[in-house]
């Protein structure tokens, strides 16, 4: 039985205007990334236990992913969760989620 989580990439209030118009979030799971819009959710299936989430920023025409911290959470069988993170006050700060 597969578990889902959903991620929704966020902006900070202060600094949104700037990422939403030169920046797209990218969401990395197990490594592997995924584009994504902003205050748009995004859902995975993921199998049953420990899996590793990320979100950062691509400015446009760039390759880096900025901001990415890593976050493990552990998804029991069936399970689904949704995960907000959201920038920091300024631009180079990680995403963190959000409770």
């Amino acid at each position: 039985m597969s578990s889902t989580i959903v991620v929704v990439p966020q902006t900070h209030w202060f600094n949104g205007w700037f990422l939403r118009l030169l920046s797209r979030p990218v969401v990395r799971l197990n490594g592997i990334e995924h584009d994504a819009s902003w205050g748009l959710p995004a859902t995975f299936p993921v199998k049953p236990g420990q899996q590793v989430v990320a979100v950062g920023a691509r400015y446009l025409g760039g390759r880096r992913i900025l901001g990415v911290v890593d976050h493990e959470v552990d998804f029991p069988p069936g399970g689904r969760a949704v995960l907000e993170f959201r920038n920091g006050l300024f631009n180079h700060q990680p995403f963190q989620v959000r409770p």
